[in-house]
């Protein structure tokens, strides 16, 4: 089953993904992508490359996207709601609701992360950041946003109200932890 994310806006966010940021050593054609390699990355010891256990001679160098870091392949991907929309409107106000997913990251920090993994928690500030950085640049003064999460196939189910929050983005600071809870319920004032 995987935890879904998702926001509500009283008016149309851009669909597709934000945040990402090649390197310059990137050479990818924009044709479909089988590869990706971070400059950044090292092997734990004793650990195996992966070319050296597969062949990825196939593989063309305009068909990997090169990021010096995890955190700058990290963003966030917005996407319609589709067909399947009904079950999950029914805990918005706002008539946007959108699916969001955080692409090499995730909606959550804490400082376990920080200490054992300290790439993948810079991916998951940034995905943190760049969805606030969205609600702000698409949010007007006194304009509420919408967040929710749930497990796939729970949709129906009821928001936690014991986890209600809300959030004014003029005075939040991200912590040491933040996450975005199954069956949580936010309103992000701008």
């Amino acid at each position: 089953m995987s935890l879904y994310h998702y926001i509500g806006s009283s008016k149309e966010l851009p669909l597709g993904e934000r945040g990402r940021r090649k390197s310059s050593a990137d050479k990818s054609s924009g044709k479909v992508t089988k590869a990706i390699h971070f400059r950044s990355s090292h092997l734990p010891e004793g650990a195996v490359p992966l070319e050296q256990i597969v062949d990825l001679s196939h593989i063309q160098e305009d068909e990997i996207e090169v990021y010096d870091s995890m955190e700058d392949a990290a963003g966030i991907y917005i996407q319609d709601l589709g067909p399947w929309s009904g079950e999950i409107r029914g805990h918005f106000i706002n008539p946007f609701v959108y699916q969001i997913a955080a692409n090499w990251g995730g909606f959550s920090v804490h400082p376990n992360l920080k200490e054992n993994f300290p790439e993948q928690y810079k991916a998951h500030v940034k995905c943190i950041r760049e969805l606030f950085d969205l609600m702000k640049e698409y949010g007007s003064d006194h304009e509420q946003f919408e967040l929710y999460t749930c497990w796939d196939g729970e949709e129906k189910q009821r928001k936690n109200e014991k986890l209600h929050k809300i959030i004014d983005l003029k005075t939040f600071q991200l912590g040491d932890e933040f996450e975005l809870k199954d069956k949580q319920y936010i309103v992000i004032k701008t």
